[in-house]
């Protein structure tokens, strides 16, 4: 995507102003990071200050005055220079105002490619970039010192940060015959059991591991550090044979999984609409509250429809 001409236009950067309100109209900086991942944007007077949002925390951009309080400036900015840029979740809306259509139309095109880039990715290509962010994310909370480096025990809360997923560690060695890795019996089981799969587990189990298996690639002889399992790291005195071969899913191959889409809780079955939507509105059961138009806190929170939208 860094060649599209939007996305390097947004690398460069644009002057938008930032809308709350009518009456809070504030020019701010915004700028696409080398990652192409993460937005970033700060004011003239803010010094160091800045802040930023991910590419993958935004659900839609929506073009034009689409919000409560684009509308309300109409009368003073044309729609064409405006969009709305609406995140996943609870987060408020971030309506943007710049400085010329084309200008717009370069934001709204160029996070729209994203976003598409985004959800095309697959597993391994998702982790792929997520990874640098998260690691600078928690290098800095171990950072408890603030000099930019990482030492004695800062380094150790950050290895811990870092690899500590007990609950997952805890069902692989118990599905595990030999501790160090899922064959593909095991995980057959492991599917059949825990994920209450249906069908082929048999080729499921097979599809799996083709798909988020990651050593793949070259074979080493020797002695070989085989897992970081948490603060224990064992030695494997064999000959490294990648895990496909094996048809065998290791400890990062079962965490990619279940990180995935295909190991969601969530039932594939109702992601469609899957339900009768062809009676009158009120012949349905709304699962909303009187607290649903509030986008924070209750008692102080903004009330928006935007929560009926969500």
């Amino acid at each position: 995507v860094k060649g599209d001409e939007n996305i390097q236009s947004m690398l460069v950067g644009t002057l938008m102003r930032k809308i709350k309100s009518r009456n809070w109209k504030k020019q701010r900086y915004f700028k696409l990071q080398d990652d192409i991942m993460t937005i970033w944007y700060k004011s003239k007077k803010a010094g160091k200050a800045h802040s930023t949002f991910s590419v993958s925390d935004v659900e839609v951009v929506r073009e034009g005055h689409q919000s409560e309080v684009l509308l309300s400036i109409a009368d003073v900015f044309p729609a064409d220079r405006c969009f709305t840029v609406v995140f996943r979740g609870r987060r408020g809306n971030l309506d943007l105002v710049a400085e010329s259509a084309e200008e717009a139309q370069s934001w709204i095109k160029g996070l729209r490619k994203l976003i598409e880039n985004l959800e095309n990715m697959g597993e391994r290509e998702k982790l792929d970039q997520a990874t640098p962010q998260l690691f600078f994310c928690l290098h800095q909370m171990a950072d408890k010192s603030q000099t930019g480096a990482l030492e004695g025990d800062e380094f150790v809360l950050f290895y811990k940060m870092l690899t500590q997923r007990e609950d997952i560690l805890k069902i692989f060695q118990e599905f595990s015959s030999d501790g160090q890795k899922l064959s593909q019996t095991d995980l057959e089981e492991f599917l059949r059991e825990e994920q209450l799969e249906g069908g082929d587990i048999h080729h499921c189990a097979q599809e799996l591991i083709e798909c988020y298996e990651p050593s793949d690639t070259g074979t080493y002889s020797g002695k070989l550090v085989c897992c970081f399992y948490l603060t224990n790291i064992e030695l494997i005195n064999s000959y490294c044979i990648p895990a496909k071969l094996l048809k065998a899913m290791t400890f990062d191959g079962f965490l990619m999984y279940l990180g995935s889409a295909e190991g969601s809780i969530f039932s594939p079955q109702c992601r469609g609409i899957f339900q009768d939507m062809s009676q009158p509105l009120c012949h349905y059961f709304i699962s909303s509250s009187h607290n649903t138009y509030l986008m924070e806190d209750q008692l102080r929170g903004q009330s928006s429809v935007e929560g009926y939208i969500r």
